[in-house]
């Protein structure tokens, strides 16, 4: 028998994608639900579940700032539950550790309530995500910034300020970052050692970081700095600033550096600043050619390589 689908549009309901992709989860462990997926309506996300067979242009019409219930099943009463189980967690309350259910709801009274934090992460429509990171760095702390669909000119201009007041800017579209042995967003848990990543790709990190904890290493900081940070018209801001951090980090011994081919004269600042540290590299753009390298850098072409020359291994000790 053939399956059918269900889908439930909840109008301007926000969620980060990390608690929507829990709740999904516990969905299609439910009986008669072979698919479920539970995100916001952008563009990108309509396409994920449209190519999963769980919508199509009859049955959504969600925009960015609206989620979206699609489920899939054997029958309509399985469907029916698995979206009457969706709206219980999300209507359900949200507790702390300690069985508190107040959530802070501004980055004032959420800095009112940990002053001592130094780092927000924030995950949030792109449209606001600016203006958050902004409060955030005005206040002292470094910003996160899990959100995407921010443009590419409000990225650099939000970046410069940071710069200026002495913040590291992770992001936009940061889906992963590792701080003083702290996993956030989708970062694996690894364990801590003297290996430092810097990374335009979350992807790329969670190789690096699992393949080096594999080989019984660990990392002391993988910092996470968005996919265009690299590009010409942003510069490298948060990636040079991030080479500075881990300079001066004494738990780092080695940084790996990972990233498409940047722009080539972002490129150029870039091993200029590792030729200038004081700790060895490992240079990982995927995909490019091997530059000219100052003599304290190393070449990888993958990111195997790259977790392996780190170690001071080759991809030939994975078997060993």
């Amino acid at each position: 028998m053939s399956e059918i689908t269900r889908v439930s549009v909840k109008q301007k309901h926000y969620l980060d994608s990390v608690a929507l992709m829990r709740y999904s989860q516990s969905l299609v462990g439910m009986d008669g639900i072979s698919e479920a997926a539970m995100m916001m309506g952008t563009p990108s996300n309509i396409e994920i579940m449209q190519n999963a067979g769980l919508i199509d242009s009859t049955n959504c019409n969600a925009g960015p700032g609206d989620l979206v219930i699609a489920v899939r099943g054997a029958n309509a009463a399985s469907l029916d539950a698995a979206i009457a189980n969706a709206e219980t967690l999300l209507s359900a309350p949200k507790q702390s550790s300690d069985g508190a259910s107040w959530r802070p709801r501004s980055i004032r009274s959420a800095i009112a309530a940990e002053p001592d934090s130094n780092l927000a992460l924030i995950s949030v429509p792109g449209a606001f995500a600016v203006s958050e990171a902004r409060k955030t760095i005005r206040r002292g702390l470094h910003a996160m910034i899990f959100s995407d669909n921010v443009s590419i000119e409000s990225e650099v201009a939000l970046k410069q300020e940071a710069k200026q007041l002495g913040q590291l800017v992770m992001g936009p579209d940061c889906g992963t970052a590792i701080v003083n042995g702290v996993p956030l967003a989708f970062a694996n848990s690894v364990p801590r050692g003297n290996i430092a990543i810097i990374g335009a790709s979350g992807t790329g990190i969670q190789e690096v970081s699992c393949l080096i904890a594999q080989q019984g290493h660990g990392i002391s900081q993988a910092i996470g700095v968005g996919g265009r940070d690299l590009h010409a018209q942003v510069g490298g801001i948060s990636t040079l600033m991030a080479m500075e951090a881990l300079e001066q980090d004494n738990n780092t011994q080695h940084i790996v550096l990972i990233s498409k081919p940047p722009a080539p004269d972002v490129a150029s600042k870039v091993l200029q600043g590792a030729g200038q540290s004081s700790k060895p590299y490992t240079i990982c753009f995927l995909g490019g050619d091997a530059p000219q390298l100052p003599a304290n850098c190393q070449w990888a072409t993958s990111l195997t390589d790259a977790a392996m020359l780190a170690m001071g291994k080759t991809a030939s000790d994975l078997s060993t």
